[in-house]
């Protein structure tokens, strides 16, 4: 029996080096490569992407570490100025391992808060988008009224799962779709209700989007997620005329099955943010 399909469609850019409109962008490269948005389809956006269009680019040799920063660096075995970066950036510092911090940030823990040195010029890093739901939605309200349809955004960034070799997508900020699809108290093929499932479905597609972004040259900021039908089947994915708090996506750490697991280990250059 056939079922609906998802369409990943890739939009090649430009290397942009300055701030730019990303939503006007975004609808001229969706029209140059020959595609219109249509009612419920799915934009997502590469963060960095994001993150360059607000000119989130800070060069090193710029930063003065502070003496947190300073302690942070040589139990790392880091940069000074890149462990100042990860302490303003992050909402929680956690123990790393050589090179890298383990940090909170916006809900998503991962690497140095999500701060890189790679797709960016030579001797700089490229921060988190600055809140990166508030971004979405404002991309969201403007292509929809831009366009005329009713759409989704996703800003996606890639992260390494625990116990995992290799990085997968994960979503950073969500606007005019349902991030998470609550399945608790439906049954299995066995009957048996589901007690804890919620199907993370922002995450999912930047993980299937990061397949044709990738890591490295490919310029592949842009991915139209797009569901075709059979029948009157639904698409995995409900959209949203309501704010997306980034509360529908992250959990404390207190209530994550991995961070109550293992016990948060105390560093004398910081306890969370703020504190150096």
């Amino acid at each position: 029996m056939l079922v609906g399909k998802i369409t990943l469609i890739p939009f090649r850019t430009p290397t942009m080096k300055d701030r730019f409109d990303v939503a006007n962008l975004l609808l001229e490269v969706v029209r140059e490569g020959g595609e219109a948005l249509r009612d419920d389809d799915i934009l997502i956006v590469s963060g960095k992407f994001i993150a360059m269009s607000e000119g989130r680019i800070v060069k090193l040799d710029d930063v003065s570490p502070s003496e947190g920063a300073r302690r942070m660096a040589k139990a790392l075995e880091m940069d000074e100025s890149l462990a100042e970066l990860v302490l303003q950036e992050s909402d929680e510092v956690y123990r790393g391992v050589p090179g890298f911090a383990l940090a909170i940030r916006d809900g998503i823990i991962g690497p140095n808060a999500g701060i890189d040195r790679s797709n960016v010029f030579h001797g700089y890093a490229i921060l988190y988008p600055k809140e990166p739901f508030k971004k979405a939605e404002e991309m969201m309200n403007r292509l929809r009224k831009m366009a005329g349809v009713r759409i989704g955004v996703i800003i996606s960034d890639s992260r390494l799962a625990p116990t995992r070799r290799g990085t997968t997508g994960v979503a950073i900020g969500v606007a005019g779709m349902l991030p998470v699809k609550d399945e608790r108290g439906r049954e299995d093929l066995f009957g048996n209700k589901l007690r804890y499932t919620q199907r993370a479905i922002a995450d999912d597609l930047c993980s299937a989007a990061q397949l044709l972004m990738g890591e490295a040259d490919e310029s592949v900021p842009i991915v139209l997620a797009r569901y075709t039908r059979v029948g009157e089947e639904a698409a995995p994915w409900g959209l949203t005329d309501m704010p997306v708090p980034k509360e529908s996506l992250a959990v404390k750490s207190e209530e994550c099955i991995y961070m109550r697991g293992l016990a948060k280990t105390p560093e004398n250059f910081v306890s969370s943010k703020g504190t150096r």
